[in-house]
């Protein structure tokens, strides 16, 4: 039933909370505070966001609204809700009006109101509360929610355990005032760093005084807090101190007794590299961090510190430490001055120095270093620095430890050359994939050939290296090679017969935590990683493992490593079997283990570990137990849809409810991420959703908001309650937007529906397109599927190529271990969910193997390339001198292995026709058959078709039926591109780059089609910005959607000539966030004339397409395009007056310009995204995304 009718209200403002907006801010840098009161507790209502700030209207306003106000900022009950900016106008935004909360909600944004900066209000309207806590009449101390992100250090010390007290927040640092400054103080600092207990609190700035802000004063801690954050303090910011007050401690894990120096956070993402020397292992200190560099200023600076930093970038012993910008000045900042190095540590950010940034030099004194790396004797070689981001793998082999050695950067992949290759270099490969040692190096292409950038040629590794980027090479990119040497690895993790133990590198994002224990230090062994979760299991636990575990979590010592799912069975994935600690690791995932993944065990054998750190006293009785069966699951029923509703468990065929006793909003949130279903609203009791029937499960549940399942939260045992079913529980979700669908173009990948391992969502539609290389084939294996509906609500359809025009290879809905396997290099899956039950869903793994090499077909962008394997045509009989197309006067190119065709689309008889969704271009290949009088075997016709559909190239050839029919398929793309030009005459193209613009600047963008067939046309259906280039869905605007205006600037212009698109918008960026925008265009090729095409109906709020239409869709990216800077040469007006003064066509752009136009020409082949880059420009519509136009 509706919300709406449920109302028993006796106003109308009343019964609209039930259905008001309760929208979450559209950022989660939102935070609330009080302003211009007597304390922290009371004053105006203001937000604060991405460095503005905004207030609340008072339409509405009242005690409850209040009531969440005091509750979020920790201050008590409300006592007033003041309004007429009762304490002084504010300024800025206006970010909520009508504002309705129930006086239950923990935070002031989930409360209802009319929608993110819609108001009809002025700042003589802001709100404001007075709270208890402000009302005291104790001395005020406030516990105030500190900024996100901020951080605590101990710095100037002799080590990281002693030192002036900092807090990094926002790229500043602070510190803390001593006012009341004591033991308590430090007690919790000391904690909060993991350094032991405090032993003293010193004051008067012991440790030297700090500079910046002083962010704490006041500071009153009970000793027991587990954070200086969770502290009363007089506010954020508020003090009456200088920095003489610098408050600082000393724990008891500060024992060096060595000179005093500092070993300071570094702030996240800091890395290290030599610059301007002969390579990388000499050059200049130079530390890049956030987009910028700085340097290390030579105070101090010897051979000690120059180790660390040839330790640290893998280019053996320090040869010299030079001075005095032996290798040049550096720009920018001084990150590091004083340091001083033991010459044993492995970071130079781990030596001790006088504070990140703190330094009395100048890039005259620019520090440098020469490592022994850098001065070989042998045959030159270059062991660059491989960009950030590249990573190492082996594929088509048949496991991860043998295969082609493919890299991957920035989503490309690439290969090695297998010039000078050798067991040294697989050595290394080796071991840097945790595959034990190296077996062979094959070499030729043995693993097929890769596709891409050929990033390493000519490596030289002496066998040692941890990581094949440090081996000696020609230069990243630099190579005289082609794809027919790929160099392959064989390792002995790939062959082996005895039993594995394995240390694998665990993928990035693995976290670890128990579960089902009496507290986070006991319980069932879980894993996380990207959004699931696993267990690990017991063959040959012991004590060393469970002491690791206690070791990563912080957790104390172990005392004991359950097995045999002593804490409960787990579901989900086993992620790790043998495990073998020795007890001194770190991690539980530097241990040796079978590998990733790899195991013989059920979840009957799940490992578990009790710490010495879980010693909660047992007190009430709360259970934390899996329900009796696996086959329990979670819905929620008669909601408007599967995110609110009653909580309905259902098991062994009967359902049950929930009883309302102690249900609140952390309950509900973990039922939201059960369902997939966002995060939680609200937490209705009292069967607001209905009285369901049968058994009542679980009451008293008492989660805590982080468990992924409510099974894990603690209750009063199962079944056990003292309720009725008007007590039954419900609950509202905010549902969530997800992604799922797109081209996969890698040799091997993963898919999976939405949110897996967890629910899939409603109303899901999603559809991977896997292309991989040409004559290649795909096998895809469903590991595990579980949909809901018999295959008639929820299932996955296989297609055998194009979604639209190619058999349907099988439609699942259940099973497991199901395979298919395409009869070309495309194939397509799609999942559909309806808006009634959801389940697990699915996962599933494909592969590409190579298929039948006696003929290949290509389609390129203006001709189709056949090879024809003349060993094939001679085993039947058939000569190579007599082959011909349809026209017998184009012939082929004959080599000692192929007979080879270039076959033009609008010559040599190719012919053109198109269906429901294609344009075709097709040929035959004429063999005939030996004889001049009489005949015995038929002529070989073999029938090639090049296919454009949707966004693929799609490639056929067949044998007729006149002789055995052999089929093969291939895909690829067209060529596009998309060039700036300086006017709307479209006479000159734009030649500077970057592009740099003003605010509001016209940009003239022409789109062109490149192919041999004249008879095409090309359509702007969509263009989208987005301020990554990488997603175009997440924060985005739209310029054209669908063929329909949306952004008031774009134009369209009149093209003479069908291959050509001409629009034009005004710049634009997203307002205070990003430095740059993106643009992605979809371009539709049809047929020229075809009216039933899309190219012919323009705008279309849903387009359909006719059977008798053919058109294809392209995307398209280009730039980047900067905002001028007030100071910048305004080198674009000077490249137009150049043109006019000259009369040609040649541009007076810098030297590091092109003189060719700006264009980014896509090749279809690589699912090329035509990206818009960087328009830093500013307007304001009114659309629920931050940008703005000026």
């Amino acid at each position: 039933m509706k919300l709406i009718e449920q109302c028993q209200c006796s106003g109308e403002s009343r019964c609209l909370r039930a259905i008001g907006f309760s929208l979450s801010p559209p950022s989660q840098g939102a935070s609330l505070s009080l302003v211009n009161g007597r304390n922290r507790c009371e004053g105006r209502v203001e937000i604060y966001q991405y460095g503005g700030r905004g207030t609340v209207c008072d339409d509405g306003w009242d005690l409850n609204d209040a009531q969440v106000v005091c509750r979020q900022l920790g201050c008590g009950f409300a006592v007033s809700a003041p309004s007429n900016a009762y304490f002084g106008q504010g300024t800025g935004n206006i970010y909520l009006d009508d504002v309705r909360c129930t006086g239950n909600e923990s935070s002031l944004f989930q409360c209802g109101h009319s929608g993110w900066g819609v108001h009809n209000c002025g700042h003589h309207e802001d709100a404001g509360v007075v709270c208890s806590g402000a009302t005291a009449t104790t001395e005020a101390s406030v516990t105030a929610s500190v900024p996100p992100g901020a951080s605590l250090s101990l710095v100037n010390g002799r080590n990281r355990c002693e030192g002036r007290v900092e807090i990094y927040q926002y790229g500043g640092r602070g510190t803390v005032c001593d006012d009341g400054w004591d033991l308590n103080d430090a007690q919790v600092v000391c904690r909060q760093l993991g350094c032991g207990f405090a032993v003293s609190a010193p004051s008067n700035a012991y440790f030297g005084q700090g500079t910046g802000n002083i962010y704490l004063d006041d500071v009153r801690c009970t000793g027991n807090e587990s954070s200086l954050f969770q502290c009363g303090h007089s506010g954020w910011g508020v003090h009456n101190c200088g920095h003489s007050e610098d408050a600082g401690v000393v724990c008891s894990g500060a024992t060096a007794t060595t000179e005093a120096s500092v070993t300071a956070s570094v702030p996240p993402g800091a890395s290290l590299s030599l610059v301007n020397g002969r390579n990388r292992c000499e050059g200049r200190v130079e530390i890049y961090q956030y987009g910028g560099r700085g340097t290390v200023c030579d105070d101090g600076w010897d051979l000690n510190d120059a180790q660390v930093v040839c330790r640290q970038l893998g280019c053996g012993f320090a040869v010299s430490a030079p001075s005095n910008a032996y290798f040049g000045q550096g720009t920018g900042n001084i990150y590091l001055d004083d340091v001083r190095c033991t010459g044993n540590e492995s970071s130079l950010f781990q030596c001790g120095h006088s504070g990140w940034g703190v330094h009395n030099c100048g890039h005259s004194e620019d520090a440098g270093v020469v490592c022994s790396g850098a001065t070989a004797t042998t045959e030159a070689s270059v062991t660059a620095s491989v960009p950030p981001g590249a990573s190492l793998s082996l594929v088509n082999g048949r496991n991860r430890c043998e295969g082609r050695v493919e890299i991957y950067q920035y989503g490309g992949r690439g290969t090695v050359c297998d010039d000078g290759w050798d067991l040294n270099d697989a050595q290394v490969v080796c071991r840097q994939l945790g595959c034990g040692f190296a077996v062979s190096a094959p070499s030729n292409a043995y693993f097929g050939q890769g596709t891409g950038n050929i990033y390493l040629d000519d490596v030289r590794c002496t066998g040692n290296e941890s990581s094949l980027f440090q081996c000696g090479h020609s230069g990243w990119g630099v190579h005289n090679c082609g794809h027919s040497e790929d160099a392959g690895v064989v390792c002995s993790g790939a062959t082996a017969t005895t039993e594995a133990s394995v240390t694998a590198s665990v993928p990035p994002g693995a976290s670890l935590s128990l579960v089902n224990g009496r507290n986070r230090c006991e319980g069932r062994v879980e894993i996380y990683q990207y959004g699931g979760r696993g267990t690990v299991c017991d063959d040959g636990w012991d004590l060393n493992d469970a002491q690791v575990v206690c070791r990563q979590l912080g957790c104390g010592f172990a005392v004991s490593a359950p097995s045999n799912a002593y804490f409960g069975q787990g579901t989900g994935n086993i992620y790790l079997d043998d495990v073998r600690c020795t007890g001194n690791e770190s991690s539980l995932f530097q241990c040796g283990h079978s590998g990733w993944g790899v195991h013989n065990c059920g979840h009957s054998e799940d490992a578990g570990v009790v710490c010495s750190g879980a010693c909660v006293p047992l007190g009430f009785p709360m259970f934390s137990l899996s329900p009796p069966s696996q086959g329990a699951s979670l819905s929620l029923v008669n909601g408007r849809n599967r995110c609110e509703g009653r909580v309905e468990i259902y098991q062994y065929g009967g359902r049950g409810t929930v009883c309302d006793d102690g249900w609140d909003l952390n309950d509900a949130q973990v039922v939201c991420r059960q369902l997939g279903c966002g995060f939680a609203v609200s937490a209705p009791s009292n069967a607001y959703f209905g009285q369901g029937t049968g058994n009542i499960y679980l009451d008293d549940v008492r989660c805590t908001g982080n468990e992924s399942s409510l099974f894990q939260c603690g209750h009063s045992g199962w079944g056990v309650h003292n309720c009725g079913h008007h007590e039954d529980a419900g609950v509202v979700c905010s549902a969530r937007k997800y992604i799922c669908g797109g081209l996969l173009f890698n040799s091997s990948g993963t898919l999976q529906s939405p949110s897996y391992p967890f629910n899939y969502p409603d109303n899901a539609d999603c559809l991977w397109q896997i292309q991989v290389m040409n004559n290649f084939r795909i096998a895809l294996t469903f590991g595990s599927i579980q949909l809901q509906g018999g295959c008639q609500n929820d299932y996955v359809e296989i297609y055998d190529g194009p979604p639209n025009t190619s058999p349907v290879l099988g439609r699942i809905c259940s099973s497991s271990d199901l395979t298919y396997t395409s009869s070309s290099n495309f194939m397509t899956v799609r999942f559909h969910s309806d808006s009634r039950y959801s389940s697990r869903g699915f996962h599933a793994e494909y592969q590409s193997f190579p298929a039948d090499q006696n003929t290949t077909l290509v389609c390129l962008p203006t001709y189709m390339r056949a090879a024809v394997n003349r060993r094939y045509l001679q085993s039947q009989g058939y000569s190579v001198w007599n082959i011909s197309l349809s026209d017998s006067y184009c012939r082929p190119t004959i080599t000692s292995t192929e007979v080879i065709f270039n076959v033009p689309y609008n010559g040599c008889g190719t012919r053109r026709q198109g269906n429901n969704e294609t344009i075709t271009y097709s040929n035959v290949i004429r063999v005939p058959a030996p004889g001049s009088i009489i005949k015995r075997q038929k002529d070989l016709h073999l029938h090639i078709n090049c296919k454009m559909l949707q966004n693929t190239w799609v490639q056929v050839m067949y044998i007729a039926d006149d002789i055995i029919n052999v089929s093969e398929t291939q895909y690829g793309r067209y060529d596009v591109n998309l060039t700036f030009y300086n006017s709307s005459s479209f006479l000159w193209p734009v030649h500077d780059f970057p592009y740099y613009v003003d605010l509001n600047q016209n940009l003239f963008l022409q789109a062109s089609l490149h192919s041999s067939d004249p008879n095409l046309v090309v359509f702007v259906d969509t263009c989208v910005a987005s301020p990554d280039p990488r997603n175009f869905r997440t924060l985005t605007y739209e310029l054209i959607r669908s063929g329909c205006v949306k952004d008031p600037t774009y134009s369209s212009y009149y093209s003479p000539y069908g291959d050509v698109a001409r629009f034009a918008f005004n710049a634009f960026s997203f307002v205070n966030r990003y430095p740059s925008v993106y643009l992605q265009c979809e371009l539709v090729v049809c047929r020229h004339n075809d009216y039933s095409s899309r190219c012919y109906q323009g705008c279309v709020s849903r387009f359909k397409r006719n059977a008798g239409s053919s058109q294809k869709k392209v995307n398209v990216v280009v730039g980047p395009i900067q905002l001028r800077e007030a100071h910048a040469e305004n080198r674009n007006v000077e490249l137009a007056s150049d043109i006019q003064a000259k009369g040609d066509s040649q541009s007076s752009a810098p030297a590091a310009s092109s003189h060719v136009p700006l264009a980014v020409t896509v090749l279809v082949l690589v699912a090329a995204v035509l990206t818009v880059g960087g328009f830093l420009l500013k307007r304001k519509l009114q659309e629920p995304i931050p940008y703005q136009i000026m």
